[in-house]
């Protein structure tokens, strides 16, 4: 009998990693940590340790390392003891070693057969014989071990043969590898130190040779690095890590440590690559952003570290990795540390997707009575009561006087009157604010709300807060909305300047929606408008479709928008190209940015009115002609300017910062400037939508940042009555200051009129103030972060492909998926990266009048957009139309999407898998 348990064995491992890991061409064998194997011929010790091996039921063999030896055990279900032989030999199988374990010798023996017969000391061996078999133990010093030295990641090669026979000399050898207790390689030693430390200026590049070996078949190469951006706290991150091996770059998709899109405890969704730009955090260390309570990450994860998989960009022998910094206009050093190459195990294989749901579905239907059941009142001139089911929310309101110190009632410094209105869905407040002194009054208002540990839940801004706390200052989504486990309840500012100002805050149980920045002008009267919204169920989704029903957010949006520029990247398309490129698009608007004007600068502002147009109306004559019914549009933004002659001629438009100097958005020559109606720049940067609409001819305007430009505020005149910076001591005025969005409002308004009046109009942005949005024009949200879809959770929800990473109609797709956990539709934005070979979910998307949004779809008028699972319907008798969608993007023809009617209403039964999408069209006349 000849048994090879080493040469011929499947490999079994028991430990806690996913069932599906990627197989490997060797054998791997566990640290054995305290205590050692007590070599005595007993295997109990030996189940802890991570793997075993068996080719035949009859026969089972282990293995485990220390520092000081390789440990093997051998258990049988054999009567007869036999000679156990042992071959190793170095990864390249230089020299060959076997050994030969004898468990009937007394005691049990250890020798070496070849190169040379010898015992080998501080060898030991222990046998135990009983009814059902025999068991064998051995430690073998790595000295007699052809002095390899033991270490996680140590490839060499073995096998183990139970013969009667002569020592076999033969048999072929499988690898083997020591890994870690667990049976991973985390820790895999360097076989290659790249670099201690590394400092990078802003758009610098560093150069590092190094030598490796080739890398051992069944593992991987990584390289790894720390990085960070210098700076005195943590604050975010930037793509700015450009990383090439051997000349060609290391990009996202070979990080094995990071995941792709990170959440953080703040909420948002961190993309941890653009392209083949990494993401580097903002530190003033290396671990610092993990435990950050708002741009640390809600898992385990260590996001300073970056590895990556180069295996196949690795060369044995020489190599060169190129570091370099990307973003010149960062100020601040980027400093790596601990360069090194590793080999390690390959990752666990992707988790195999689900497959459809079995058994009930739940059923997917707009409300049918909006509205929630609650009772309100006034608990005195500053507080009211919310009550809902077994809930009572106290909302209370405090307002700061320069005194300094917060009152709740009558003051010398001011005059105070409060209405309420409630609906079904809400209590509308208005507090309405006389200044009774002859200078500018600051005047903070706090409404609050303590739930103490009631609070279960809380959004701020459109997003989850792990913790619990925090504070967002986004008028795109001005909401504060706190849940227990039975109710919820929100607050949002209606009136523009208190959703300018807004400040959404929780902390230590209590939430707000305050207003930190308003100023009253002397005598003058102020309403600030602002909203209660109680919702019956801990739901952020209840929530905000009533605050959309407050807004009046859900209009039609009618159609897809693509980029597409008109220039000569494009027009050497043939006619084909072009006519596939928007009807796979499912293209209703199409959109040209602006070319250069000189010296590499976009034509923004009124240098637009300087450079050629004829590329524009070729382009536009030909794609009309290919795919008629699309809309063009062209690229318009009211507030960077990069002529030379802008400060001077429009020296009282000029957005100055607090220290007097112009803003600019990036490049000192993108300076900024707010467009009014009485100032020389509002006129001139108007005539450029009049070149647009009638020179060029197109049907309409793509409005970029139509709110503002990068700065909300500008400390000159003229001062918009409201705004100004407050001492949180002295309760102060500081200095005045106006909002961008309210200085310049009257002049957007008029400009947006006057082109809806030609033709479509899309922006860049939701609205900020109720006027805007009156107006009701389509506006997208960009996703270089996908959290900022909660943006458009007040307008028209539609998010924009993420021009960072999106490098293929896959990508896209996947953007599409991800817009829908977010309850968006979605709109192209890359052009000459991103061309479909077939339509897309996005044919199926418009038109769409948005009902209600929730996590994964979204529910219009028209049709429902979703990538779950589920009975939907519209709570009528309506026939529907199933279009579904496989886990690439494809339409799957012939899908059987039942339906069926219950109680007058019909309702579609759809089971779709993970990454699967699927659009449920109403029949028209239904």
């Amino acid at each position: 009998m000849n048994k090879l348990l080493f040469a011929c064995l499947m490999f079994v491992l028991f430990v806690l990693v996913d069932a599906t890991s990627a197989e490997v061409p060797f054998q791997m064998i566990p640290y054995k940590p305290d205590p050692p194997i007590a070599i005595d011929g007993k295997t109990g010790d030996w189940q802890a340790v991570a793997s075993s091996w068996a080719c035949a039921p009859e026969a089972t063999a282990r293995a485990s390392w220390r520092d000081e030896a390789l440990f093997i055990a051998v258990e049988t279900k054999g009567k007869e003891l036999q000679p156990v032989f042992l071959a190793v030999a170095d990864s390249a199988e230089n020299e060959r070693r076997l050994f030969r374990f004898d468990p009937a010798a007394t005691p049990p023996s250890v020798t070496a057969v070849h190169p040379e017969s010898a015992p080998i000391e501080g060898s030991h061996a222990a046998a135990e014989q009983g009814d059902q078999g025999w068991t064998l133990e051995v430690s073998l010093p790595w000295a007699a071990v052809g002095g390899m030295e033991p270490r996680a990641g140590l490839l060499f090669r073995i096998a183990l043969a139970l013969t009667n026979e002569p020592a076999p000399t033969d048999v072929a050898l499988t690898a083997a590898l020591l890994t870690g207790a667990d049976g991973t390689l985390n820790e895999a030693p360097p076989v290659a130190q790249l670099f201690a430390e590394e400092q990078i200026a802003p758009g610098g590049k560093k150069s590092v040779a190094f030598e490796a070996p080739p890398c051992p078949d069944g593992l991987r190469a990584v390289l790894s690095l720390r990085a960070r951006q210098d700076s005195k706290q943590v604050a975010g991150y930037a793509a700015v890590l450009r990383v090439n091996v051997n000349g060609t770059p290391a990009g996202g998709e070979r990080m094995r440590n990071r995941p792709q899109r990170l959440k953080a405890r703040g909420g948002d969704l961190y993309s941890m690559a653009a392209g083949d730009r990494l993401a580097v955090y903002y530190s003033p260390d290396f671990t610092s952003p993990d435990t950050h309570p708002h741009y640390g990450p809600v898992d385990p994860v260590q996001v300073c570290l970056i590895e990556l998989d180069v295996t196949d960009l690795l060369k044995a022998g020489e190599n060169v990795v190129e570091l370099e910094q990307t973003d010149p206009s960062i100020a601040c050093a980027l400093l790596l540390a601990d360069g090194q190459l590793r080999f390690m195990l390959p990752p666990p294989s992707p988790r195999e997707k689900a497959g459809p749901p079995e058994g009930p579905l739940p059923s997917m239907a707009p409300a049918p009575v909006p509205g929630v059941s609650f009772e309100a009142h006034p608990v005195n001139d500053s507080a009211v009561e919310v009550r809902v089911g077994d809930e009572a929310f106290v909302v209370e309101s405090r307002f700061s006087t320069p005194a300094p110190g917060w009152v709740t009632g009558e003051n010398e410094w001011f005059k105070r009157e409060r209405s309420l209105e409630t609906t079904p869905e809400v209590v509308i407040v208005r507090d309405t604010f006389t200044n009774l002194t002859q200078e500018p009054l600051a005047l903070m208002r706090r409404n609050e709300i303590t739930l103490g540990e009631r609070m279960e839940h809380l959004w701020l801004g459109g997003l989850e807060r792990v913790d619990k706390v925090g504070h967002s200052t986004s008028p795109a989504n001005p909401t504060t909305f706190a849940a227990t486990d039975t109710a919820g309840i929100g607050m949002l500012p209606l009136d523009a300047i208190a959703r300018v100002h807004v400040v959404n805050q929780g902390d230590a149980g209590v939430v707000s929606l305050a207003d930190n920045s308003l100023v009253v002008r002397p005598g003058a009267a102020y309403t600030a408008e602002w909203a209660i919204l109680p919702t019956g169920r801990p739901d952020y989704w209840t929530f905000i479709n009533a605050a959309r029903r407050l807004y009046d957010a859900n209009f039609t949006l009618d159609g897809a928008f693509v980029f597409l520029r008109a220039d000569h990247l494009t027009d050497v398309w043939t006619d084909a190209e072009i006519a596939d490129f928007l009807r796979f698009k499912s293209a209703y608007y199409v959109c040209s940015s602006i070319g250069y004007y000189k010296d590499g600068r976009y034509a923004h502002g009124t240098s637009f009115q300087e450079v050629a147009h004829d590329n524009y109306i070729n382009a536009f004559a030909r794609w009309k002609g290919l795919v008629p019914g699309i809309k063009t549009l062209v690229y318009f933004h009211c507030f960077i300017d990069v002529t030379d002659e802008g400060p001077e001629r429009y020296a009282d438009a000029r957005l100055l910062q607090y220290d007097g100097t112009q803003a600019c958005y990036g490049e000192p020559y993108d300076r900024i400037y707010v467009p009014t109606a009485e100032n020389s720049y509002g006129p001139q940067i108007a005539k450029n939508v009049d070149l647009i609409l009638d020179k060029i001819g197109a049907d309409g305007v793509y409005w970029d940042e139509h709110e503002y430009s990068r700065f909300t505020y500008t400390y000159n005149e003229p001062w918009d009555g409201y705004t100004g910076d407050i001492d949180p001591k002295s309760m102060a005025v500081s200095r005045l200051k106006s909002s961008v969005t309210l200085v310049s409002e009257p002049w957007r308004l008029e400009l947006a009129r006057k082109i809806m009046a030609r033709g479509p109009l899309i922006g860049n942005g939701p609205p900020f103030t109720r006027a805007m949005a009156a107006l009701k024009f389509p506006c997208f949200v960009e996703t270089g972060s996908i959290t900022h879809c909660v943006q458009a959770h007040l307008h028209s929800p539609i998010a924009l492909g993420d021009h960072l990473t999106e490098r293929s109609e896959t990508d896209a797709y996947r953007l599409m998926l991800a817009a829908l956990d977010f309850g968006c539709v979605y709109h192209w934005y890359n052009d000459l990266t991103v061309r479909p070979t077939h339509p897309h979910l996005v044919h199926y998307m418009y038109p769409i009048t948005p009902v209600e949004l929730h996590a994964g779809y979204i529910i219009g008028k028209e049709r429902i957009i979703t990538k779950v699972s589920g009975l939907f319907g519209w709570n009528d008798a309506s026939e529907h139309e199933v279009h579904v969608f496989d886990d690439t993007g494809r339409e799957v023809e012939g899908f059987h999407a039942p339906q069926h009617q219950e109680g007058g209403k019909t309702w579609t039964e759809l089971r779709i898998a993970e990454d699967w999408s699927a659009a449920i069209v109403k029949k028209q006349g239904l």
